[in-house]
């Protein structure tokens, strides 16, 4: 049940991640949008590891990292103003 749980809050935040880059409220580069992706992939990664799918545990993976490079990447981005 508790995978279940991790596994729907992450899809949720993947979705929501979509909803907010395409009603442009958040732009598409932005910390928060990479946060959410980050957290969804884990989340859904944790599920699919726990049902021993292992394509979309591989998918989840390579989505974090993606979206870890993203963070790190603006982390070291100069700030303006």
């Amino acid at each position: 049940m508790f995978v279940e749980v991790v596994g729907t809050g992450g899809a949720c935040l993947l979705l929501l991640a979509y909803f907010l880059v395409s009603s442009r409220r958040l732009a598409l580069d932005s910390v928060w949008v990479n946060l959410l992706n980050l957290g969804g992939a884990v989340m859904l990664g944790i599920n699919a590891a726990a049902h021993h799918a292992i394509p979309p545990a591989m998918l989840n993976l390579l989505w974090s990292l993606i979206a870890l490079v993203a963070l790190a990447r603006q982390a070291r981005r100069p700030r303006s103003g």
